[in-house]
């Protein structure tokens, strides 16, 4: 996509935020007015008010966004692996649902979904993709058929426009195609997928290899060919790049450490315009090999403040655990916090919703006691 189309696309998208922003003051500054429109009735009380239900609003159309992907999902042919709206998770384990908790950065949910078919140019991708936002506009709606034919207080009416406000905020931003720090939105997506067949096999890849991990397959038991990568494809698209790192997962998961430091290395040497989220995380697993490998002067490169900052908000994963136990142990030398660090990553364990993952890390974490001295 050219800079100038993103650029009109940007400007579209925030023209639009603005006037719905714009319509939604409107509306409440109309509801505070007394009868004779003169005065407004605000109050701390009712800016908290407005503030707790557009709070709750968000959230509720959160989750029917993830319902959205959910119910096209199975009727497009996908199983059910996950449910998260903030940390909380529901995920499917060995046919009974568990409560779990993980968060990633930037999201306020997710609904995972494996294909059930095994040839990816079977892979029905629009409705699974769409759904969300059609789940949206329903809501929206159906709100403001209500908020247009029946009488109701006006507690109710603000309740029904804000939730047509925040779903039409979501078909803006997940419906018109663009990306968000890199990250594609579902429209981005349908449009990419349908215009290009390897994106089509990277997205049904990533799908599969999800699914089959929260299922506690390990990705060192899934065939290497599967994050092949064709001559010229775009190494910056961000489904191009997560194949990428799922084949450097591939080598850690054998703990073949030194290739797998080879294929991270190799994925910001040659992709210049990665993903922040995706930089960050190799930059997480280079720290832990330069630690491993006693090279200090790299260690103090990659330890910015910028990465200590990206660490801090992703502590909920379980390789971040194994990330400052070597840190602490090795770097700092102090084996209290270490010790403590240990701790937490025998609590994450119990609540981490993926189960290949944790077998990982916990053989990973097991070579590195068996092979550090303890300071």
């Amino acid at each position: 996509m050219g800079k100038k189309r993103k650029n009109s696309i940007f400007t579209i998208c925030f023209s639009l935020a603005l006037l719905l922003l714009g319509f939604f003051g409107g509306f409440l500054l109309g509801e505070r007015m007394d009868q004779n429109g003169l005065s407004f009735e605000i109050s701390i009380f009712t800016i908290l008010l407005d503030i707790l239900i557009f709070y709750f609003s968000f959230i509720i159309q959160v989750v029917i966004h993830e319902a959205g992907h959910l119910i096209f999902g199975l009727i497009s042919g996908y199983e059910f692996i996950s449910f998260r709206v903030g940390s909380i998770t529901i995920v499917k384990d060995e046919g009974k649902f568990k409560l779990k908790k993980f968060k990633i950065k930037g999201t306020g949910g997710q609904c995972l979904m494996m294909p059930k078919t095994n040839n990816y140019e079977e892979l029905r991708y629009i409705l699974y993709n769409l759904g969300g936002i059609l789940m949206n506009a329903i809501t929206s709606i159906i709100s403001l058929i209500v908020l247009m034919s029946v009488d109701t207080n006006k507690y109710i009416k603000v309740i029904l426009f804000t939730l047509i406000f925040v779903g039409v905020l979501f078909i803006i931003t997940n419906g018109i195609p663009m990306k968000f720090g890199g990250i594609s939105n579902d429209g981005y997506n349908t449009i990419a997928i349908s215009r290009d067949k390897f994106i089509k096999y990277c997205f049904y890849i990533q799908l599969k290899v999800n699914g089959l991990a929260y299922k506690g397959i390990r990705i060192k038991d899934m065939p290497i060919e599967w994050f092949n990568i064709e001559d010229g494809i775009d190494l910056n698209n961000p489904m191009v790049t997560c194949l990428r790192i799922m084949e450097a997962n591939y080598y850690q998961d054998k703990l073949n450490f030194d290739i797998t430091k080879e294929c991270y290395e190799n994925i910001l040497d040659t992709t210049p315009h990665i993903v922040k989220l995706y930089e960050n995380e190799i930059k997480c697993e280079l720290l832990f090999y330069e630690i491993l490998n006693g090279n200090m002067e790299k260690v103090d490169e990659l330890y910015t403040r910028e990465l200590q900052n990206y660490i801090k908000v992703t502590d909920c994963y379980i390789s971040r655990k194994r990330l400052m136990y070597v840190y602490n142990l090795i770097v700092l030398k102090d084996k209290k916090k270490a010790d403590k660090v240990l701790g937490e990553f025998e609590k994450v364990k119990k609540s981490y919703p993926v189960k290949s993952e944790i077998e990982s890390e916990e053989e990973i974490m097991n070579f590195i006691l068996d092979n550090i001295n303890v300071v």
